[in-house]
Order: C-alpha cells, then sequence, then structure tokens
C-alpha cells in the first residue's frame, strides 16, 4: 500500500466542501491535479470513495468508512510536525541535569532561573547532591542528559567538557587561631579538630592524598555524608574543614566561617559538564549545555 499524504488530504477537502474544483482551490492545485490524487487512493483501496455526479460529489460507503480515519491521520501528523517544530524552536521540551552538592546550591539555581526567563517552555530537571560516581552512572544510563562532577578518567562513553575549575580552601571559625591568618599551609592543619566527609567522597579523596602529600597526619572529628554538614558544624565552631573554593558563596548565610587561601601546595580541580557519547541531545538540552557553558564563561571573565 502506497497512500500518499497528498492523496488523503484531497479526498477530505473533497469531502468536506463538495466538489473538486473548490478543494483544488483550497489545496493550491489544478482540478485534474486533484482527480488524479483520488483516482490513485482508490487504486490502493481498491473501492471507490467517491460518487460523482454532475450535480455533486459525496462519499461512497467505503469513502465515509474511510474519511474519519484520514482525517484523523492528518491531523495525528499536523501535530507531530507542531510538536516537532515547537521542540526544534525550543518552545518547549525536557533537560535533566545531576550535579554535586555544591554546584547544585550555588551555580545551578541561578542558571536555570536565567534559561527559563529565555525559554519558558522548558523544563529543567535537577538531580542534586548526587556523588561524583553515581552522577557518572546516571549519564551513561540515560536517566540524565548531561552530568556536572569532578574531572576523571576518560571513557570512551564519555564526552567531558571542561566547565570550571576551583582550588581546596581552609574554612574555620572566626574565632580559631588559624583566622588570622591570611594564607595557610597544608602542614598547619595538623592538630586540630577536623571535620571530614565520608570516604567515599571525591572531594575528601583529594583532600586525603594531600594531607599525605603535606607529610601530616589529621584526624576526623566528625565524619560526615554532606558538604552541608560541613559547613554547618565548622559554623557552630566544631572544627576546622578544607572545602573547595566554590563553597565561599555561602559567606552571607554563614556568619562564624571564615575561608583562608589553603597552600604549599595550592590544590586544585576541574569539574567537567558531561554528556553521552553516543546519544545525542535533544534541542532544548544542547541548547542548554550551551547555555550553561557559556553563563559559566562569562562569570569567570567578570571575576577576572
Amino acid at each position: 500500500m502506497n497512500i500518499t499524504i497528498q492523496q488523503l488530504r484531497a479526498l477530505v477537502a473533497v469531502a468536506e466542501l463538495g466538489g473538486f474544483t473548490v478543494a483544488a482551490e483550497r489545496l493550491h492545485l489544478t482540478q485534474p491535479a486533484v482527480s488524479v490524487l483520488i483516482r490513485g487512493l482508490e487504486r490502493e483501496l481498491g473501492v471507490p470513495a467517491l460518487y460523482r455526479t454532475t450535480r455533486a460529489v459525496t462519499l461512497t460507503d467505503a469513502g465515509r468508512e474511510f474519511y474519519p480515519i484520514a482525517k484523523r491521520m492528518l491531523a495525528d501528523l499536523e501535530n507531530a510536525v507542531t510538536n516537532a517544530r515547537e521542540l526544534a524552536d525550543k518552545k518547549r521540551g525536557r533537560v535533566s541535569i545531576a550535579a554535586t552538592m555544591l554546584i547544585s546550591s550555588l551555580l545551578l539555581p541561578g542558571t536555570i532561573a536565567l534559561y527559563r526567563n529565555r525559554f519558558s517552555g522548558i523544563d529543567v530537571a535537577l538531580r542534586d547532591g548526587a556523588a561524583a560516581g553515581q552522577i557518572l552512572r546516571m549519564v551513561k544510563s540515560g536517566e540524565v542528559d548531561m552530568g556536572i562532577a569532578p574531572a576523571s578518567q576518560p571513557t570512551p562513553e564519555i564526552v567531558s567538557e571542561r566547565l570550571l575549575a576551583d582550588t581546596l580552601d581552609l574554612a574555620c571559625p572566626n574565632d580559631h587561631v588559624l583566622a588570622r591568618k591570611s594564607r595557610v599551609a597544608w602542614r598547619d592543619l595538623a592538630g586540630f579538630p577536623f571535620i571530614a566527609l565520608a570516604p567515599d567522597n571525591s572531594v575528601r579523596q583529594l583532600i586525603d592524598s594531600s594531607i599525605v602529600a603535606a607529610g601530616i597526619q589529621v584526624q576526623p572529628a566528625y565524619e560526615v555524608s554532606f558538604l552541608s554538614t560541613v559547613i554547618g558544624m565548622v559554623d557552630a565552631g566544631l572544627g576546622i574543614a578544607v572545602l573547595p573554593s566554590h563553597a565561599r558563596a555561602i559567606r552571607h548565610i554563614y556568619k562564624n566561617i571564615k575561608f583562608i587561601k589553603l597552600g604549599s601546595p595550592v590544590v586544585r580541580r576541574e569539574l567537567s559538564l558531561m554528556t553521552h557519547h553516543d546519544r545525542p541531545l535533544t534541542p532544548a538540552a544542547e541548547d542548554f549545555r550551551k547555555f550553561l557553558l557559556d553563563y559559566i564563561d562569562t562569570s569567570a571573565r567578570r571575576k577576572n
């Protein structure tokens, strides 16, 4: 069977308008062209679809049965095309992104708000607070369109784009002895109650390797799962902590925390935007990816 869209449109137009000439005007075709389309459709159906008389054109029994199906097919096709165009034009769609707690709370809300102001029909779903390994798994499985996590070893399945970089800084209570310094070294951390993240956390692993490299011993007084808990415990005066420098953005919320540059050596880390190599992004997701990269780049230039 090889029924065309033009044949369906011709049948619907003739049935609704009751004639070939007026149907041709609606379709912007000649009357003979409409006749050819109807004859081709009837050959495919194997039965006449229209009664033709000198006075009128009406549907046969087969035509009356086929007409609503043809009309519904055309409507479904029109809706599908409209939906596809809206997605391509970013008038609607959905983007899903997973990120670590710090990025989810400090970076992405403002980015999402700006993006939604521009494209109100796009829904952005945020999976917040996931660990780096979990984010990687969600991108690989297709559970999310993209993820933000510390840079890791490259894999064939994942495309990683450098998003931003930060350093590890000391966070301590305002009245702590180290708070008098403008810069501290890793060796200065020895002997103080230390609030640490769980051992499987990527930030904790980077801190541990830096402590080992500095040749000191730091025994955690507390070991917690979330950076937000670490921040709260430092604010309560329970100890010191090492945090990514992006955590400085919380200073207006927690008044009893001082951030100090941590050096000897300065430890830098990169955060990557990860997508799946073999799974093309939807138009909305691709546009959000570009928007996010541009937003971060513009913010970095302003700070510099």
